[in-house]
């Protein structure tokens, strides 16, 4: 975790601290930066030399390759969501940077779909949190007939599996219809 910058001399965080302790706290729970994700890709286009002239007076060229342009291997990844421009693992995205020229803020907040990723990567126990565990599955994009499937088993580790095979599977038809296979 990279927490360096924040004023232990202060009472309480400021919202940039906030925002860095919400970030780094996704990467303790697994999470990529949704900027790397898989998904991004249909959303955002960076154009390699203007992201790594952007990045310049803090980073070298392969920090930001590492950090910004590199996208993970989707078989490396347990699951991961559509294109979530919400989720506090976000960097900025600077319109120059990419070829749609779009800018997108640099999020501040666990965003609904980050909350839906924690509680099915991490379910609490089943019973007693159907609702929720329903909620987060349908924020994720799980379909009405797949939620009984997952939502079935009596264990978390069971309903963990099953949520993630179903993600897996999704994904992969995603990457078909999206001409990425």
């Amino acid at each position: 975790m990279q927490l360096g910058g924040i004023d232990e001399s202060e009472s309480s965080p400021t919202s940039h601290e906030l925002r860095s302790i919400l970030h780094e706290c996704g990467h303790m729970l697994g999470f990529v930066h949704e900027h790397q994700s898989p998904a991004r890709a249909s959303e955002v286009t960076f154009d390699r030399a203007a992201t790594i002239a952007y990045y310049a007076d803090t980073w070298t060229p392969s920090k930001v390759e590492r950090t910004v342009l590199q996208i993970h291997l989707e078989e490396k990844l347990a699951a991961y969501s559509p294109f979530d421009e919400m989720s506090i693992m976000l960097y900025e995205i600077a319109a120059c940077t990419n070829d749609e020229r779009r800018h997108i803020d640099r999020p501040s907040k666990i965003s609904c779909v980050d909350a839906a990723f924690a509680n099915l990567l991490y379910p609490p126990p089943l019973s007693p949190n159907l609702p929720l565990l329903r909620h987060s599955l349908v924020i994720a994009g799980v379909p009405p007939c797949r939620l009984s499937l997952i939502l079935e088993f009596d264990s978390p580790q069971q309903f963990r599996q099953r949520f993630m095979l179903w993600n897996r599977e999704a994904r992969v038809a995603y990457s078909v219809v999206n001409n990425r296979a």
